[in-house]
């Protein structure tokens, strides 16, 4: 597993790089918007093109031996507050494990969530204060159905 800093991106979670040819890279935009169709086509976002990023690391990658694989492992877990993923790449065993799916989504790395700041003391106080109150509000309606009840009977 990753933990999210720059530099350890390419490693496995053994610790270990792989081998040059069992990679797949992903991007999130490939300059064409992914949630509108348009006249029968995705309307081009050039602004969100993450192809130009992706071949400067690809070159940087190759330059390097095929040695550090640019971005985050697939399904790696990251700290929270990682700058959002640009790129992340999955071993060609990740790939035959999901049937060889090649939907980025399926191998995006997950950021963790900001722990709350709040003190839990004080969090499970205020959920005590709130089934007092829960509490009271149905023992008062019980109060209510009760002479209705004895009315029936």
């Amino acid at each position: 597993m990753s933990d999210g800093k720059p530099g350890k991106a390419g490693k496995s979670e053994s610790g270990e790089v792989p081998a040059k040819a069992t990679r797949r890279s992903f991007i999130r935009n490939d300059g064409f918007d992914p949630d509108r169709v348009v006249g029968g086509g995705r309307p081009e976002t050039p602004d969100k093109n993450m192809i130009p990023e992706l071949l400067r690391q690809w070159k940087a990658y190759k330059k390097s031996g095929y040695v550090d694989p640019p971005g985050y492992e697939a399904n790696a877990m990251l700290i929270a507050g990682t700058a959002e993923l640009v790129c992340w790449w999955a071993t060609i065993e990740k790939l035959s494990a999901e049937g060889f799916n090649l939907a980025a989504s399926r191998y995006k790395p997950q950021v963790a969530e900001k722990l709350p700041e709040e003190d839990p003391v004080e969090l499970i106080r205020e959920i005590l204060e709130l089934e007092k109150d829960i509490t009271k509000g149905l023992e008062k309606l019980l109060a209510e159905i009760k002479p209705v009840e004895a009315k029936k009977a």
